[in-house]
């Protein structure tokens, strides 16, 4: 049901208005109100569909009430009728500014008040159908794009996880570790999105193992140089695997999976990048991924003690790792212990953490 409010202090103007607009329709609510202020009081809480108000009034006059309903969000768009029987130009001039949606000139005539204030609800009423659609088709587009969200990050995650899958005793290391880089993201300052997209890129850091051979990349004991460097590929490999995507999630993972195993002092490989040369995600990931790693049991090691990680990754401070990296990690270690808690591998170890 449409509501119209009829603000006026002279009693005979509001009935005469009154008995217009229920010409038009019967079951229109109508609300009269012989004051600016009690009539602005009313509308910040309750929606109109027009607004029939006089100009010359005690107290708030019109302008000035038009001035204060705009500047009410729910008002904004709503049709307001300014009835004076002031001719003034500069009158007219200030209340189309400040968002008169028509005049009426006293004595009005009856027949053209019904005609305009009828067009005037219908097109409010036509307003209102399109904004419901518009804000319904905005609903149904971030449903859609939040459905593609979940369905990417999924592909993004067994994408990860096929890379792990050969070696059976990673469990939720690439989960683990990329809550980690996110953790030390934040904790530099890197904004939101960015964040986001280190989480979600960073799993795939490993995913060029898929090309290494099952006797090289399973063996229990030390590789020799030459198995050493066909591991190394796995680098390149991943950066193959996902360079030139239109997802920026996979262009991110193919800079981070070219560049995790690169050291801050230039002795990592397979480009030999030194300091800030190396992406910034890719020296996360670094630590992120050696710290997880380290404290996880593999068929070629037992798990490390937490504090032996911690003292072997300060020692490499600007050697292997990035400083400020290091800095934003240890200074969540509590925050990343609760995380790898709450992912701990189905065959979980034991561990002298201390």
């Amino acid at each position: 049901m449409a509501t119209v409010l009829v603000i006026d202090d002279q009693a005979t103007s509001r009935q005469i208005l009154t008995q217009i607009v229920r010409s038009i329709d019967e079951f229109l609510e109508i609300k009269s109100f012989d004051s600016a202020q009690p009539a602005l009081d009313w509308l910040r809480d309750r929606p109109a569909d027009l607004i029939l108000t006089d100009y010359k009034m005690p107290g708030m006059n019109g302008i000035e009430f038009l001035e204060s309903a705009r500047a009410i969000p729910q008002l904004h768009n709503v049709p307001i009728v300014m009835i004076t029987s002031h001719e003034q130009t500069e009158i007219r001039y200030q209340a189309l500014e400040l968002g008169a949606t028509d005049f009426i000139n006293k004595p009005i005539d009856h027949a053209e008040c019904r005609a305009r204030f009828r067009n005037l609800l219908q097109l409010q009423r036509q307003r209102l159908i399109i904004e419901d659609r518009a804000n319904w088709l905005e609903e149904q587009v971030r449903s859609a794009t939040h459905a593609i969200r979940v369905r990417e990050h999924e592909t993004l995650l067994r994408l990860a996880k096929a890379g792990e899958y050969r070696d059976e005793e990673t469990g939720n290391h690439v989960i683990r570790m990329a809550r980690f880089a996110r953790v030390i993201a934040e904790t530099l300052g890197i904004d939101e999105i960015e964040c986001e997209s280190i989480e979600l890129s960073a799993p795939m850091h490993d995913i060029g193992k898929i090309g290494i051979p099952d006797q090289i990349l399973l063996k229990p004991g030390k590789l020799t140089v030459e198995e050493f460097d066909i591991i190394k590929q796995h680098t390149v490999i991943g950066y193959e695997i996902l360079r030139d995507s239109p997802s920026k999630y996979l262009r991110m993972g193919a800079e981070i999976a070219l560049g995790h195993h690169e050291k801050y002092d230039g002795s990592g490989y397979p480009q030999g990048l030194k300091g800030e040369d190396i992406p910034l995600p890719a020296r996360i990931v670094a630590v992120a991924d050696v710290f997880d790693a380290l404290t996880s049991r593999r068929c070629y090691k037992p798990a490390w003690r937490d504090q032996d990680v911690v003292n072997l990754i300060l020692s490499e401070s600007g050697k292997h790792f990035d400083p400020q990296c290091i800095d934003a990690f240890l200074s969540q270690i509590d925050k990343i212990k609760g995380i790898r808690a709450s992912l701990s591998d189905d065959d979980s170890r034991k561990r002298e953490a201390k």
